[in-house]
């Protein structure tokens, strides 16, 4: 597994996961938006050594100040509980504190079962919720953030 900065070559297959994973699918154009973002990092994971491999997974996030904002992070359904995600966002969080963040902040879904494991074994830890955060179930999200000095 290599982990590479996202292209928009890519988009077509992150859609794919992307369609999967999230009950409110970003658009190819919001990818598409995302890549030329200032602000933005974003990464693939890709099943092999060289630029041609499967998308199994992806991360995008903006580094604002000294804070790293993860607005999505998905790994394809056959590629789940493999560590891709553990791995993607290590990478992340690794880049983040060389650019100079000092902490990562997040909302997920409290039924979200998996993204929430993969967030405490990463040191998140809740500090808020945002009432009717997901609109189509109404559903609140809890706010997640992580000191990036403590060690991963």
């Amino acid at each position: 597994m290599i982990i590479l900065p996202a292209q928009e070559s890519d988009i077509d297959p992150i859609l794919e996961i992307e369609k999967l994973s999230f009950a409110r699918a970003w658009t190819k154009q919001l990818f598409i938006d995302e890549l030329s973002c200032k602000t933005g990092l974003n990464y693939v994971a890709k099943s092999d050594n060289n630029q041609k491999g499967l998308i199994t997974g992806y991360h995008f996030f903006r580094l604002i100040a000294d804070e790293m904002h993860i607005l999505k992070i998905a790994v394809s359904q056959q590629w789940r509980t493999c560590g891709i995600a553990s791995q993607i966002l290590k990478k992340s969080i690794e880049l983040a504190l060389k650019k100079g963040a000092l902490s990562a902040f997040l909302e997920v879904r409290p039924s979200n079962t998996p993204a929430l494991a993969l967030y405490w074994k990463m040191g998140f830890k809740q500090i808020g919720k945002r009432p009717g955060y997901y609109p189509e179930t109404g559903e609140h999200a809890l706010v997640l953030m992580k000191n990036l000095k403590e060690v991963l």
